[in-house]
């Protein structure tokens, strides 16, 4: 990497636990350093029991907007020193939340560029995978429900395929929250139930003839990898932010503001 001042990355972790992790450690290896010295100051805040569920939120069985929470959160990061900013979780992004977010982190003195998730990754995908056209979503039933990935792909030109509310509850959606098997009841362990639940997943999205898979969720980054599985493209949202944070916080960085799109 070029020599100069490098962005502070802020994470706001905590949605899963595991997740915030995850994107640090994405930002560690996709980050073009050969010395310690060369990698991105990177600041990783968790408190899970600060922040409601987001799709408990969207789905009404709690009355507090977890976006208030991380407001909190974001400002702490910025205090700390943050200078990009990204919420390690999907489902945060669902306009209900992300806009009161967004509306409240601006004030007089601050510079503090938030990334939106679901965009970069359409954005990776738009701008890197040519041959792909016909792109299958799995996420939480919260980010399914909002529609934001499914709005980004389509604006972009995208053929989107999202499975039937039965298909995306019981299989994709218990995958992540399932309270005895799910990713998220099983911190470290992937079990035997959720491995079964996933090959059901690329069964479904192989039989819908899809070009690649989004994993619009970030704890199923814990479950697949970035790879191609029956000619689908994994696309991996955790990645795909790591590369998009990592590009605002470069110095040398030519696409300065470029992250504050939203849509």
């Amino acid at each position: 990497m070029k020599p100069g001042r490098n962005k502070v990355i802020g994470i706001v972790g905590g949605m899963g636990p595991e997740a915030g992790l995850a994107l640090f450690k994405s930002i560690l290896l996709m980050t073009p350093a050969t010395l310690d010295q060369e990698h991105l100051p990177v600041i990783l805040m968790s408190f899970p029991d600060a922040i409601g569920d987001r799709t408990q939120y969207l789905d009404g069985y709690i009355s507090v907007n977890p976006a208030y929470s991380i407001v909190k959160m974001i400002r702490k990061l910025e205090a700390a020193g943050a200078e990009v900013v990204g919420l390690a979780c999907n489902t945060v992004y669902s306009p209900a939340i992300f806009d009161v977010i967004s509306g409240r982190i601006q004030h007089p003195g601050s510079s503090i560029a938030l990334l939106n998730m679901p965009f970069e990754t359409c954005r990776h995908i738009k701008d890197n995978l040519l041959g792909v056209r016909r792109i299958g979503l799995m996420t939480t039933n919260g980010t399914y429900r909002s529609g934001i990935y499914k709005t980004v792909l389509e604006t972009m030109g995208f053929e989107v395929v999202i499975p039937d509310a039965r298909f995306q509850n019981d299989i994709i959606h218990r995958m992540i929250y399932d309270p005895r098997d799910g990713i998220k009841a099983c911190p470290g362990n992937i079990t035997n139930q959720v491995k079964q639940w996933s090959g059901q997943a690329l069964s479904y999205f192989k039989q819908q003839q899809v070009d690649a898979i989004i994993l619009g969720c970030t704890d199923l980054s814990l479950v697949f990898t970035e790879s191609t599985v029956d000619e689908m493209i994994i696309v991996d949202s955790t990645a795909s932010f790591a590369r998009a944070l990592i590009r605002e916080a470069l110095a040398e960085n030519p696409f300065t503001g470029a992250g504050k799109q939203e849509i």
